[in-house]
């Protein structure tokens, strides 16, 4: 599921249309992303409209539109934007093709987990405004994953770092490069870290997410050189930090990956 970087980079892929005019809307009617709307308010919302601006807030985007019009994205699975010429013909995995007078804005989505959402009104939709702070946010403070450590002092780490309601955009790979450059067992129950380790877990959210943004978040691709990112994703991978072999299973439901020698169970 793409991650907090990956949905800020993906948002600008529809840079172009901004502040362009919508000419037409089209919809694969049969796929599952319009599940929670109905279509044909979405095409009329949408139509002869111009495309304001856009935003991200953790694995969600939003796009306004002129007209009170507003455009939620989650790309789930395998959901993703693109931009097209106007000439483009839609593919089987298109659901949403806006129709503007020198691209096409796309968003496909082969496996169909992910959702878009309409709202009409002057101000952003409820289920925007109410979501968590993100780790970036200046509010951002330590409180927030201290609260969250004794609220659920029996979970594996990894399977808090994924939570949604206080590390929102966090996902897999990004969890498991925190707890690595923590060195901390994704394993390890919450109620178990010691305080002094809280401070580096703390620390680490920040350099994960901040220098994710930096670097997919701008160009797409992989984090920089050295991050367990690039050794993470399937068996028989090295430590970037030690050299030694890295292990990788399931834990709290999601495979995980970390190196033994300095990610210790205790």
């Amino acid at each position: 599921m793409p991650e907090l970087a990956e949905v800020a980079y993906a948002c600008t892929l529809w840079n172009g249309g901004l502040k362009k005019n919508v000419l037409a809307v089209e919809l694969r009617q049969s796929s599952r992303v319009f599940r929670e709307i109905n279509q044909v308010e979405l095409v009329e919302s949408l139509l002869k409209t111009k495309l304001i601006s856009s935003a991200t807030k953790g694995k969600q985007m939003l796009f306004r539109f002129s007209g009170g019009n507003w455009l939620g994205l989650h790309l789930g699975m395998t959901g993703s934007l693109a931009s097209e010429k106007s000439s483009y013909l839609a593919h089987k995995h298109d659901a949403l093709l806006i129709r503007q007078a020198k691209q096409s804005l796309i968003f496909r989505d082969p496996r169909q987990f992910g959702k878009i959402r309409l709202h009409q009104g002057k101000d952003v939709p409820s289920w925007w405004s109410e979501l968590p702070i993100g780790m970036l946010d200046k509010t951002f403070k330590i409180k927030i994953l201290k609260d969250a450590l004794i609220r659920h002092k029996k979970r594996p780490v990894k399977a808090l770092l994924l939570d949604q309601r206080y590390f929102l955009g966090m996902g897999n790979w990004m969890a498991d490069e925190v707890l690595w450059r923590a060195k901390i067992h994704p394993g390890l129950r919450c109620g178990k870290i010691s305080a002094p380790k809280i401070e580096v877990l703390f620390k680490q959210i920040l350099f994960v997410a901040k220098g994710a943004m930096q670097s997919v978040g701008k160009h797409g691709g992989d984090p920089p050189r050295g991050w367990l990112f690039h050794v993470r994703w399937k068996d028989g991978g090295k430590c970037p930090q030690t050299g030694k072999d890295l292990r990788r299973e399931k834990i709290g439901g999601r495979t995980s990956c970390w190196c033994p020698q300095i990610q210790v169970f205790n």
